[in-house]
């Protein structure tokens, strides 16, 4: 009896990537093999890396690297870690940082605070082939056009650039332009990339870093209700792909930035655990689509 196949959606949030790590490690060990990989932002780092190795021990032990290296360095995460907000996107964690008078002058003047140069060493560091034709596995990347508000979607050519377009997080790494697009982050557009990928695949397994925890706002001025306002944009695109998916791993990452990159252990943890809870699930799946196979086969003789 011929084996589903399946796929793995990852959805971006920076250092919460950490997660996508600890759920590969868990399917790895449980023999669960993934036929297609769909990432936005961190998760196509990650997607990346896996579809290279098929080994999540080198994908977590190079991130271990990555995080004291001198590529990690210069993107200067550290100095947005702070206390954390209401909002759940990157570019309101900058927004937040840019309050003052001055600084937000000459905002008005620049595209971005790090040039792009500096993501994509560090991507260049991380994800051991150039190319989508070196993977052992299909990968699909996000990125998102802000001149169409519309996602653009990589399967070939150059890995490394598709993955830097795909996590510029827009306001803070400088975005590309290329011919009439303005490309930024993928999570702009698809947050939880599934449906890309949904009709490729028998069972989609989707995982969701997204930030947990929405509290009632304690200031109701003007900046607070427009960043809560686009948070509720966010959240319900998220629970729209999540929807798209057989099964939705959510690892508990809290209220944690996308910069927090020194939790590295807890997010590594969340998505073991996470993992491990879902596989239950996910092998119901896999003997729910080889009954479906065996019966098709029956009824049409092949």
């Amino acid at each position: 009896m011929s084996r589903p196949k399946i796929g793995l959606a990852l959805g971006g949030g920076g250092a919460r990537g950490a997660a996508h790590i600890g759920a590969l490690q868990v399917l790895h060990e449980n023999k669960i093999p993934i036929h297609q990989i769909a990432g936005t932002s961190s998760g196509s780092v990650v997607g990346a890396m896996y579809a290279a190795t098929l080994d999540p021990s080198w994908v977590e032990n190079r991130f271990r690297e990555f995080i004291i290296s001198d590529q990690f360095k210069a993107l200067g995460t550290d100095r947005l870690t702070g206390k954390p907000f209401s909002s759940n996107s990157a570019f309101n964690q900058i927004a937040k940082k840019l309050k003052d008078q001055v600084v937000l002058a000459m905002s008005l003047h620049r595209n971005s605070i790090i040039k792009k140069s500096r993501l994509k060493d560090a991507f260049d560091f991380l994800i051991p082939v150039k190319s989508f034709e070196e993977l052992q596995i299909p990968l699909k990347i996000i990125a998102t056009d802000l001149n169409t508000c519309k996602p653009v979607i990589y399967n070939s050519g150059d890995l490394v650039e598709a993955a830097t377009r795909s996590g510029s997080i827009p306001g803070y790494i400088e975005p590309t332009e290329e011919n009439d697009q303005l490309i930024v982050d993928g999570g702009a557009s698809m947050p939880l990339p599934t449906t890309i990928i949904r009709n490729e695949v028998d069972i989609l397994i989707g995982i969701d870093i997204r930030r947990r925890g929405v509290k009632p706002l304690e200031e109701t001025n003007i900046y607070e209700i427009m960043m809560r306002s686009d948070m509720s944009t966010y959240q319900n695109l998220l629970n729209h792909y999540s929807k798209v998916a057989d099964v939705v791993i959510s690892p508990d990452v809290k209220d944690f930035q996308w910069s927090e990159f020194e939790k590295f252990d807890y997010f590594l943890n969340e998505g073991i655990q996470s993992c491990e809870n879902a596989i239950l699930t996910i092998r119901r799946q896999i003997s729910k689509q080889k009954r479906i196979s065996f019966r098709l086969k029956q009824w049409f003789g092949h």
